[in-house]
């Protein structure tokens, strides 16, 4: 845990090795690796960062040659690869992806307490990325290339939907293994089956990947399904008070869901939201949250997309301390401190403003024990 508290908070750290400790074994993630990274200094550095998950008792599934284009050295990177882990005390386990029954194999090996490393030698034979994400159903897949991430005007490119990839990137920049990649995630994307989250990192940095919610390389997805109401009819009360009170650690006001309500926005599986009630004749913002599982996803930004198409002017309050106040900064048109508070507007009429603020520096506490965001 001191090891990764260097890379972030430790907060952050001991919430998801406590997650990913909590799944089954072979949940933790599947890790496509570049035979470049298989070669020193990557791989001491690569080897380095995986003593320290295996320390924590967790057990990807490293794969190499899925993405590569000439698998001729396959089986001699794999078998490089389990040389180094060998050195570093780290028990594994070498499988071929055309093995028969590999998947009870591998699920054996990982339950045991084995870095699996499967060497996927044949384009066309045996099991490819796609069979083994819907078998494991691993909650990351992550490609290991020397180019890392993507980068756009030299800033790391944090988090980019596959179905709008012109709008982020230049994709005739990206080097052939991020194209490779790209082409991969739309296939996963398709055909997997389970919420998986698609990442293209350096081994230089995947702690920073695995146990830090900004991550460190260049996460892509497709656009979070949104579930806008003008009420809660229909919308699972106790699973959105779980996401919510899990959200902030805290918990809800008891007659929280009896007040009203204008709009909510809310991701299909509940891993975040926005809920607009009325305040001074006004739409006011109560909350907006992702569960941490999800930070760093790009779930905020689609909830709040939709949020600005189905109410397009609120105002909404938040403790000066909050850490997202840089964010709302950015996405609103004004705001003023107001006591304890910063009081931020969106879409508002100039003579609407005065009131709102003075309303949300008032407002009711939305959690018990007078706590509040």
């Amino acid at each position: 845990m001191k090891s990764l508290m260097a890379i972030g908070s430790g907060k952050e750290a001991a919430f998801y090795a406590n997650l990913f400790a909590s799944q089954d074994p072979e949940k933790f993630a599947l890790i496509s690796i570049d035979s470049r990274c298989l070669r020193n200094p990557l791989l001491e550095a690569l080897i380095s960062d995986f003593k320290i998950i295996s320390d924590l008792g967790l057990t990807p599934v490293l794969v190499v040659g899925a993405l590569d284009e000439k698998r001729t050295n396959v089986r001699f990177q794999a078998q490089r690869l389990c040389k180094a882990l060998e050195g570093a005390g780290i028990k594994n386990s070498k499988l071929n992806c055309a093995s028969y029954q590999l998947m009870p194999d591998v699920l054996k090996k990982v339950r045991a307490g084995n870095f699996t490393v499967l060497e996927m030698t044949e384009m066309h034979h045996g099991l490819n990325l796609v069979d083994l994400a819907n078998a494991l159903k691993p909650g990351k897949i992550i490609s290991l290339q020397p180019s890392g991430g993507f980068r756009k005007d030299g800033e790391r490119v944090a988090v980019v939907n596959i179905d709008q990839l012109d709008n982020f990137v230049d994709q005739s920049q990206l080097t052939k293994g991020q194209s490779r990649f790209v082409e991969a995630v739309h296939e996963l994307a398709a055909n997997v089956k389970h919420s998986c989250t698609y990442i293209i990192a350096s081994p230089l940095n995947l702690l920073g990947e695995l146990f830090t919610v900004r991550g460190t390389g260049t996460m892509l997805r497709r656009g979070a399904r949104i579930i806008s109401k003008p009420s809660y009819v229909r919308i699972g009360k106790a699973k959105l008070r779980a996401s919510i009170e899990g959200a902030f650690e805290r918990k809800l006001a008891k007659d929280y869901f009896k007040r009203p309500i204008n709009h909510i926005s809310v991701e299909e599986n509940f891993r975040g939201g926005a809920i607009v009630t009325d305040l001074a004749g006004l739409p006011y913002l109560s909350k907006f949250w992702v569960v941490k599982e999800a930070q760093g996803e790009g779930i905020a930004r689609d909830i709040w997309q939709d949020l600005e198409q189905n109410v397009p002017a609120f105002f909404w309050r938040s403790q000066k301390s909050n850490r997202f106040n840089n964010w709302y900064i950015k996405v609103c048109d004004g705001m003023q401190i107001s006591g304890e508070w910063r009081v931020f507007w969106k879409g508002l009429n100039a003579p609407e403003i005065p009131s709102a603020i003075l309303a949300a520096a008032s407002a009711p506490h939305d959690f018990e024990n007078n706590n509040n965001t």
